[in-house]
């Protein structure tokens, strides 16, 4: 009996080019930077010198997105920006129709009067409740 034997050739693998890392650097990277971006404008941004009322007591219902702010000087801010008389009324009778909610920051400083003036304009819109945004006195 013969046997025949034949030689078998198995290729050599090639080896592909190195896989580079950095690229799952940049991407965690790009992510750090996206939320960087998006948790500082979690927070609207508030007039210059604004300074928090304090409170005792915790039982509100505010939130700060969407919320209006008011200064020591009476004005009434929406983020960055100071409204005018015309727009506080539109901005009131648009909320008015949309739920009757709205929050107000306090500053500090503010006069009792500007308080009072701005949740009786609130109330002749037709605003069912006014949340007063303050900060909880130290030691209390």
């Amino acid at each position: 009996m013969k046997r025949f034997s034949k030689p078998i050739h198995l290729p050599e693998l090639i080896k592909g080019p190195k896989r580079d890392s950095s690229l799952a650097l940049i991407n965690v990277v790009f992510l750090l930077l996206v939320f960087l971006l998006v948790s500082g404008t979690l927070r609207p941004p508030m007039p210059n010198e604004f300074d928090w009322a304090e409170t005792t007591s915790d039982n509100g219902g505010g939130t700060l997105q969407g919320s209006l702010v008011l200064d020591r000087t009476g004005g009434i801010w929406l983020g960055a920006e100071r409204l005018s008389d015309p727009e506080i009324d539109k901005l009131l009778a648009d909320l008015a129709a949309g739920g009757g909610k709205l929050s107000l920051q306090v500053d500090r400083r503010a006069q009792m009067s500007s308080v009072s003036a701005v949740a009786k304009r609130a109330k002749e819109s037709g605003l069912k409740t006014l949340s007063l945004i303050t900060v909880e006195a130290a030691g209390q």
